[in-house]
């Protein structure tokens, strides 16, 4: 059979509000979230069914607005960084639309013309919206025998969404495809600061094992090619090793601040207290 080459079409500020709802900071948001990432996860699961069908552009659509509300409510900075970060990714459009007021109203209506102008050479396309706004040109697509995937951010999609839909797929608990690591390094003896370590653990892949390590010149970073007492000539101590899918490090890891500083705190202690080999949890006397 030939391969089906599928578009994917994201109601931008739905989507932001559901990663959101994943308690993930905003501005960890900004810097790490892909949607190459996201769409290469959705690829191999459709290899592992042995459906026909590749993902590949994307159009990502959003008005001039910030993402988010209330405290969570990006800044002007956190918008554009994140946008102009998706527009290099490849094969992604950024579609901003112009919109009057406070209504978003404007992007469901480009999405909903997208649809349709993508569905009228094609039989496959994907959506990414927990809208029900856009139930109305669903069922009027169902009804030309188009086939619409729906991805699900979480277990409140709207039942009358996937009505209309031919598969509603869910991804909430693929939420590590939707971000990329960098693995920084930073030096816990030069002005080491909770938020460097924050970004450690950020940038830390939570698919993958982790181990916390500290070298011989104060170099400290995540290893996940190496763990446990593997090749640690020149570390001066190192934590244990962290398993897969443990939540121990990543975005949400990161976006708890009291794990955060407990770690961070542990790591300085550690360091001060010329720590060796393999480190435990330390007894602090007097704090760090």
């Amino acid at each position: 059979m030939t391969l089906s080459v599928v578009p994917i079409v994201i109601d931008g500020p739905n989507f932001i509000n559901r990663i959101l709802e994943w308690e993930i900071d905003k501005d960890i948001i900004a810097v790490q979230i892909t949607l190459d990432g996201f769409r290469t996860r959705l690829n191999t699961i459709f290899e592992e069914m042995h459906v026909n069908i590749r993902v590949d552009l994307v159009d990502f659509v959003c008005s001039k607005k910030l993402f988010g509300q209330g405290a969570s409510k990006f800044s002007q900075i956190e918008r554009d960084t994140m946008l102009q970060r998706l527009m290099h990714e490849r094969g992604i459009h950024v579609e901003e639309v112009s919109l009057p007021g406070t209504s978003e109203k404007g992007v469901d209506t480009t999405v909903a013309s997208m649809l349709e102008t993508y569905l009228e050479n094609n039989e496959i396309i994907f959506l990414i919206s927990h809208d029900r706004d856009y139930v109305p040109v669903l069922r009027k697509l169902r009804g030309k025998n188009k086939r619409i995937y729906l991805i699900a951010m979480n277990d409140k999609f709207p039942h009358e969404l996937s009505n209309e839909a031919y598969q509603t797929i869910r991804m909430d608990q693929e939420w590590q495809h939707f971000f990329a690591y960098s693995y920084p390094r930073y030096y816990v003896n030069k002005g080491f600061t909770n938020e460097q370590f924050r970004d450690l653990v950020s940038n830390a892949d939570d698919r993958q094992h982790n181990q916390l390590r500290v070298d011989n010149d104060g170099e400290v970073y995540y290893s996940h090619e190496y763990v446990g007492a593997q090749e640690i000539d020149g570390v001066r101590f190192r934590f244990e090793t962290l398993g897969a899918f443990n939540g121990y490090v990543g975005p949400k890891a990161a976006s708890d601040k009291d794990y955060i500083s407990e770690e961070y705190e542990d790591l300085v202690y550690g360091w001060h207290h010329g720590a060796k080999g393999y480190y435990d949890y330390p007894i602090r006397e007097g704090g760090i």
